[in-house]
Formats: structure tokens, sequence, C-alpha cells
């Protein structure tokens, strides 16, 4: 598959993500795809039905969602995307997320996704406390 037909994918998730279109946004995954969230194994899938109930959710807490596209490259069928998801809540707080996913691209459609995508953290520890937590230091 060509870079342009691979790159159109991601074009027309954001598109719809940012229009806020359900079906357009669902188009864009094969029936069968596979979602991995390796940070969260237990949040993976497999089907477009869940795209769809995991995005009404979202369209409906985050009315104002919109994605942007920080860097992306194409390789090999592959198409990995920095990505950033920002809006706000229902009760007026923001919503920002940041991360990258790698999209399997087959016949104009994600086939597979590996998504690491997380809630943006402005009040956390910082970098010597977070090591300090993620290896048990201090226990």
């Amino acid at each position: 598959m060509d870079t342009l037909a691979e790159t159109s994918v991601l074009e027309r998730i954001i598109r719809a993500v940012n229009d806020h279109d359900l079906d357009g946004l669902v188009d864009c995954f094969a029936d069968d795809v596979r979602s991995e969230t390796p940070a969260h194994p237990a949040r993976s899938f497999v089907g477009r039905d869940q795209v769809r109930r995991n995005w009404t959710q979202i369209f409906a807490a985050v009315r104002d969602i919109q994605a942007t596209v920080i860097r992306r490259t194409v390789s090999d069928g592959l198409v990995w995307a920095e990505l950033e998801f920002s809006g706000h809540r229902p009760d007026g707080s923001p919503h920002l997320m940041r991360g990258v996913t790698i999209n399997g691209i087959d016949a104009g459609r994600v086939v597979f996704l590996r998504f690491y995508m997380e809630p943006v953290d402005t009040a956390g520890l910082g970098a010597d406390a977070a090591v300090r937590e993620i290896v048990g230091a201090g226990r």
C-alpha cells in the first residue's frame, strides 16, 4: 500500500473525531479490528463494535473533543501517530490525553491498533519521585 493511502486513513480518523462523526470514525476500522493497549492489557479488544461503544461515550462526555496530530510516520503498512485529544468534561474541567498509536492499515481501514494514550498528569510527581514510585524504592 502506498503512503498516501495509509496517511489518508489517519486523516479520516482525525476529521471524524473533530467533526464528532461517529459513523465516519467507526468506518475507518475493519470489522474485526484488533486493538491492543500494552500498558493496560485488560482494555484490549477485537471488533469495531467496541470502537463505536468507546467513541459514543467519549463524544457524550467530551462534547468539544478535538484531535491533533503532533507527528506521524508511515512505513510498511503502518501509521505511527503522536496524538493529542483535548476538550472539556461535563463539569468544565479539561480533558487532555497524549500519546502514540500504531495503526496497521489494509484496504483503507485500520486492521490492528496499538494504543499508548494516557491522560496528561500536569500536577504529578517529578522525575526522581516517579522513578522511585515505579520501581518501588523506599517502601
